[in-house]
């Protein structure tokens, strides 16, 4: 097992826990605010939207920083935001807080992806950087049920301690992984109408705007949603740790296929895998066992689905791969706040049963894009 690799993944690992801590604490955190859900879930929003506008301003002005430097201060900031997090006096500092963590974010996981094609040849690209994305699987299987279980233990606030001290520890471990020097192709705010005018990038980025969108609309609200079935805050850590057990497994899979398949038909899989989650949603209400097979379903496809997405940015063009990925976790983080935001008025209008219906519509948007993009691609190509 190549180390760099592992500190990338590790690193990973360390964002996807601090960045899905919120909705799994999103009760103990209405609760000690004040607030209600739908405010406190309004934190998801503000993180997102950090790393939507933060990912491509941050890649095109950070392309001639060495790789090491950029990612240690990276999870340096993760560390002092999350420690603000937990320092927070209110919730305006709370919000600020969160901000900076996603400005660590967006700095973090496209740099990461970037700095794969640098230290692997062209051939192991598509499975290394599966691997290293790996580590958000892992962040769902272990970083978050953990968060969850803290914070109902011991509060929030010593859940995002936590974080900030698992983030100081991997940027020491980073710094001492990464070779120094390692240099991306310089770019400029050209690379920003070069991605535009090609088509092909375009609407693979929009495919993961709509996934996460889908997925968020959902997950934001997921634990009174799954709470108000009954269930305690112990089950809703272990489905929490399963729904990361399938992911891992979901990514690992598509990490041994996507050369042989292709990323386009791993995407539309994994899509069509979460499609089905969320149409079988609603017997989660009434069935224990069947809200075990959902979130099954849902973690095997959701971290297939942006790994590969990965990989599909980078080949469709190499040069401009710091940019696509970057604007594609931007997509990421977007999708968060757009489904956010569209769940609140779902609640709003017909309540927390309302939330899979509008996921189901979005899925259906993103897997039409998925295909428009293979065929984009295909005739670009020819």
């Amino acid at each position: 097992m190549d180390p760099r690799l592992l500190a990338l993944a590790v690193g990973n690992f360390v964002i996807a826990t601090g960045m899905l801590v919120v909705p799994g604490m999103l009760n103990e955190m209405a609760a000690d605010l004040g607030r209600p859900v739908t405010t406190v879930g309004q934190l998801t929003t503000a993180f997102a939207v950090a790393v939507a506008l933060g990912a491509p301003l941050l890649a095109v002005t950070t392309t001639r920083i060495d790789r090491r430097a950029l990612l240690v201060f990276a999870l340096g900031l993760c560390a002092a935001a999350h420690v603000g997090a937990a320092l927070a006096p209110g919730f305006a500092a709370l919000v600020a807080a969160r901000v900076a963590a996603g400005f660590a974010a967006a700095l973090f996981t496209p740099q990461a992806a970037a700095t794969v094609g640098l230290l692997v040849p062209p051939e192991k690209r598509g499975s290394a950087m599966a691997f290293v994305f790996l580590g958000f699987s892992v962040g769902n299987i272990a970083g978050l049920p953990i968060g969850t279980w803290v914070g109902a233990e011991f509060g929030w606030r010593a859940t995002m301690l936590a974080v900030a001290a698992v983030a100081a520890a991997v940027m020491v471990w980073t710094r001492v992984a990464l070779p120094a020097r390692l240099a991306v192709a310089p770019l400029d705010r050209r690379a920003w109408g070069e991605i535009a005018r090609h088509r092909a990038l375009v609407a693979t980025i929009l495919v993961t705007v709509l996934s996460g969108t889908a997925q968020f609309v959902l997950f934001t609200y997921i634990a009174p949603a799954i709470m108000a079935t009954g269930a305690s805050a112990t089950a809703l850590g272990l489905l929490f740790m399963w729904f990361g057990v399938c992911g891992f497994v979901g990514n690992l899979v598509g990490a041994r296929t996507i050369d042989r398949l292709g990323p386009p038909r791993v995407v539309l899989v994994s899509l069509a895998v979460m499609f089905a989650a969320f149409v079988l949603w609603p017997l989660t209400r009434t069935s224990l066992a069947a809200t075990v097979v959902v979130i099954g379903l849902w973690g095997l496809g959701c971290f297939a689905a942006n790994s590969a997405q990965q990989v599909r940015l980078v080949g469709l063009s190499l040069r401009l791969a710091p940019a696509s990925v970057a604007f594609n976790s931007s997509a990421i983080y977007l999708g968060q706040a757009l489904g956010a935001v569209l769940g609140a008025l779902v609640i709003a209008a017909v309540g927390l049963e309302g939330l899979s219906y509008a996921g189901l519509a979005i899925f259906v948007a993103a897997i039409a894009m998925s295909q428009w993009a293979t065929r984009l691609a295909s005739r670009a190509a020819r």
